[in-house]
């Protein structure tokens, strides 16, 4: 038994699972300036608001959507850096504009300074949303991909249940203090985060490379000389000449991966997850639920939180496709539930008090199947699906689509339900994650377990003996 235990631990690729973490160490903080919008709008509008007067609800709904209008911004400061800089030190400077935005949140007196720190916060989550799946995706191996990649979304979600956790029980400034506090801690976990070896080979530090795999695939040099040939291979095949944008569509499987992702990654917004996430304790007051929003936000966060310890045991396990498919259906059924509750509860009128337990049933289920499925895999596949030489720039177009459609949903959500009441809002949002079904069960391919080379030759239809001839 003392043996088997040994061998496991060996097995265990900690090394990889450390550098996944560290790295995504500054999503749990942007979860809590993602989240902070849900116990601070209350606040704002109560006598201790650093605010000269109570926001009004379009001012309310600026300061809910500058985040992800700012997140707009992320790709288009990574994508022409990354090449340059590599992705250590992309994901180190984030932490400048999240410091940035903890600091005019705690000294702003007036709405325009807090729009700007909602727009700083949003700048720091896109340039992570852009380059920490691709990190991930280029220090791990084939088959704990997915497992690495699922972390990122666990620490989005530790930040959100931080937010649900301190807002409801500290004042505006000690919610934002511990923000920063904790921002704080983001430069010198991340420096001690390895470069990627396919950067370090693409700059021509072969060495360096070598160590950086002997290190996370715990292995001699000898074991890794194969794999660092491969990326050497790779990168003189695909670096002969300097990616361009066209080579986005240069092949029917880059056209065919770019739809795909692009149109996950919108749907990953237009699912209302951010919505939801942002405006937390007035919908569960709005849609008739007899628990306390604030009560309410934090079951909520810790359901977040668990599903998120489940998700890398399982993103591996099951398959992308399975995954996508039946969690976009979960999603469709129950925040339709919720417009059926909300329409007897707001528009009828109907005594539902025997049922007031539904909302939050169906928003806890509607957490955990979008923490397992439509969350984390529209990012494992942009770290997927893409040759080397065009997964910056499609990353960057696949999270800039994502913020357009996020920012467009935030912006005019509460509108929507204000004019046309809340159970027509969430019925749109069923009816997004049903296309979503529709698209992921005829569509989508499975990726689960395969090479970077076989999802290629999968994308573009290419059999093996094709292959071979092409050679």
């Amino acid at each position: 038994m003392i043996d088997i235990f040994k061998t496991r631990l060996l097995a265990f690729k900690w090394e990889q699972y450390l550098a996944a973490s560290l790295a995504s160490y500054g999503s749990l903080c942007t979860g809590m300036a993602m989240g902070w919008t849900s116990p601070m709008l209350p606040q704002l509008r109560g006598p201790n608001s650093p605010l000269p007067r109570e926001p009004t609800l379009q001012e309310e709904s600026w300061i809910g959507s500058l985040l992800v209008l700012g997140g707009l911004f992320g790709p288009l400061l990574t994508v022409p850096l990354s090449k340059y800089i590599g992705r250590r030190w992309i994901i180190m400077s984030t932490n400048l504009p999240l410091l940035l935005g903890w600091l005019l949140a705690g000294v702003a007196t007036n709405l325009e300074t807090l729009y700007v720190a909602r727009l700083a916060w949003g700048c720091a989550t896109g340039m992570l949303f852009a380059t920490v799946p691709i990190y991930i995706g280029e220090i791990a191996e084939d088959k704990i991909r997915g497992s690495l990649s699922a972390l990122f979304l666990l620490f989005i979600n530790v930040g959100f249940l931080l937010a649900y956790a301190i807002g409801p029980f500290t004042s505006y400034w000690g919610l934002t203090a511990a923000g920063g506090i904790l921002s704080l801690f983001y430069l010198p976990f991340t420096w001690f985060i390895p470069e990627t070896p396919f950067f370090l080979v693409y700059k021509g530090r072969n060495d360096e490379a070598s160590e950086v795999l002997q290190k996370l695939r715990r292995a001699t040099k000898e074991a890794v000389q194969p794999e660092l040939e491969g990326l050497q291979a790779m990168i003189a095949r695909e670096f002969k000449v300097e990616p361009r944008i066209k080579d986005l569509w240069a092949s029917r499987g880059n056209v065919k991966a770019l739809g795909i992702c692009v149109f996950l990654a919108m749907l990953l917004q237009l699912s209302g997850i951010d919505v939801l996430l942002f405006y937390m304790e007035e919908l569960l007051a709005k849609v008739g639920t007899k628990i306390s929003a604030s009560d309410g936000t934090i079951i909520m966060g810790v359901v977040q939180v668990v599903t998120s310890c489940i998700t890398p045991l399982v993103v591996d396990r099951l398959g992308r496709k399975l995954l996508m498919w039946t969690t976009s259906l979960g999603l469709t059924i129950f925040l339709a539930l919720i417009g059926v509750y909300a329409l007897m509860d707001s528009y009828y009128q109907y005594d539902v008090s025997s049922v007031a337990f539904v909302p939050l049933l169906c928003l806890i289920i509607y957490m955990v199947l979008f923490t397992l499925g439509v969350g984390p895999v529209p990012w494992i596949l942009v770290a997927e699906m893409f040759p080397i030489k065009t997964k910056c720039l499609a990353s960057g177009i696949a999270s800039f689509m994502c913020w357009l459609a996020g920012f467009i949903w935030t912006r005019f959500f509460r509108d929507v339900a204000a004019s046309y009441g809340i159970y027509t809002a969430f019925w749109i949002l069923a009816v997004c994650c049903g296309i979503g079904f529709i698209f992921s069960a005829t569509l989508l391919p499975e990726t689960k377990g395969k090479t970077f080379d076989e999802i290629q030759d999968m994308l573009n239809n290419r059999t093996k003996e094709e292959k071979e001839g092409d050679v």
